[in-house]
């Protein structure tokens, strides 16, 4: 079956060439910046860096990053996009929320341009998972102001998938949807809402491989990272599971192909991607096996292009290539930096006390982390986690200790374990694993 619109050579161009590709796009892009924005003509300047300099990809290196705290704040003093802003309004025919850092969602705004774009990167994502046209999708990511609900939903459009804008919420009603369509389905979720709605199927007598669930595409959650939690939910419903990884304020999407060998980089041709130390910004050579933090620059963006954005998204490159004939380069998420945790010197990730969680049957493997007191950790922080409803009470308590000597043995730091009961943490929402009870000193 033939692809519908984009440009499937950009997918399959050798690096060195994509590189030739996108310089030109790269130096237009910089111009168009410095005229266009307030924001980046400052950032320019107090750099000493005109902008006909970056005519590649390592002149990149240069330019100062980007925080999406420095764009949220402009818009808490009443601005409209903020001064990063560079379409004239009358061109702007779309606004969508992403996380911000004050707790309100910060505004990003797209052009008929920009949302082609957007669509572009993610038909080719959603193609490497394994959507078809023709494929019928209910998407049960919300339909507010966030990208995962229109934004996501017109890239299934755009590769001529079936898509039903379901949202989050009434999982019950969910179920006997499913049950009434006909034929083979597909789930668009988080990882976590799939165990969620399993837990509710069980609670209703369903049976999840019953409802026809063939294919599930998962976004929002780095579950499925963890290979017992994806084990989990393909044995639960019967379905293949496919990771997609994207960045609400750039659109840039990236997928893992039928190899499972780490998600395949989908931005060639819009969006150019460095990887840096965390803690130092120095740029790092993306050869295999390196780890760093992902931050981006779009090259083709009108309303609200962003430079250098730092993700905090904490990567492992792969660059072998795959079996697919795919020349992107590839990568594990290992984690954000922003949920990154350090207890008496060791660095922990959520993702690793969730593949140590799915080495105890007694438990469902859902769980959080709870700091109660601000850095430095030189505590034992809380660590809740789900007990399944099978294991008998007067196991619980040999349980919580057994899990504090796993945590400790495995992971390399104290918890005190909180058994809660199944069904208490995953959420219909992205599941929060680090709950910060004290107020940041930022």
């Amino acid at each position: 079956m033939n692809r519908l619109y984009w440009d499937e050579e950009l997918e399959t161009l050798p690096p060195e060439e994509l590189k030739r590709f996108e310089a030109p796009l790269l130096a237009e892009q910089m111009s168009y910046l410095y005229n266009s924005s307030p924001f980046y003509r400052e950032r320019f300047d107090q750099a000493g860096i005109s902008p006909d300099r970056i005519t590649c990809h390592e002149a990149l290196e240069t330019l100062p990053f980007t925080e999406k705290r420095d764009l949220a704040q402009t818009q808490l003093a009443g601005a409209l996009i903020g001064p990063h802003q560079c379409a004239p309004r009358e061109d702007i025919v779309r606004l969508v929320g992403t996380g911000g850092t004050s707790g309100k969602p910060m505004r990003i705004g797209w052009t008929r341009e920009d949302i082609h774009a957007y669509n572009e990167m993610g038909a080719r994502a959603l193609w490497i998972l394994g959507c078809r046209p023709g494929d019928l999708v209910l998407n049960c990511f919300n339909y507010s102001i966030y990208a995962g609900g229109v934004m996501d939903h017109m890239s299934f459009e755009h590769l001529g998938a079936s898509i039903m804008a379901y949202s989050v919420g009434k999982s019950r009603a969910l179920l006997e949807m499913y049950a009434d369509l006909p034929g083979d389905k597909c789930l668009y979720s988080t990882p976590s809402y799939a165990v969620r709605l399993a837990e509710v199927a069980a609670e209703a007598g369903i049976n999840p491989r019953d409802l026809g669930i063939r294919k599930g595409f998962f976004s929002g959650e780095a579950g499925l990272q963890v290979p017992g939690y994806r084990q989990k939910i393909e044995q639960t419903w019967g379905m293949s599971t496919h990771d997609l990884y994207g960045i609400a304020e750039l659109g840039c999407q990236s997928a893992e192909c039928e190899h499972h060998n780490g998600m395949h980089f989908c931005g060639g041709g819009y969006v150019i991607a460095e990887l840096i130390d965390p803690d130092t910004g120095a740029v790092k050579t993306m050869r295999d096996g390196e780890k760093g933090e992902l931050v981006y620059t779009s090259i083709r963006r009108k309303a609200s292009p962003l430079l250098r954005l730092r993700s905090h998204d904490f990567v492992e490159v792969q660059n072998e290539k795959c079996a697919c004939g795919r020349t992107s380069f590839r990568f594990h998420t290992r984690g954000r930096s922003d949920d990154m945790f350090v207890v008496k010197g060791v660095n922990i990730f959520p993702t690793s006390i969730q593949t140590i969680l799915h080495d105890v049957p007694e438990l469902s493997g859902e769980f959080r982390i709870i700091l109660d007191n601000p850095p430095p950790f030189d505590y034992a922080p809380r660590l809740q986690v789900e007990v399944s409803r099978e294991t008998p009470g007067e196991r619980h308590q040999n349980l919580t200790h057994e899990t504090e000597i796993l945590i400790a043995r495995k992971a390399g730091f104290a918890t005190r374990v909180e058994l809660v009961e199944q069904g208490t943490i995953a959420s219909e929402h992205k599941t929060k694993r680090v709950i910060r009870n004290y107020q940041s000193q930022e």
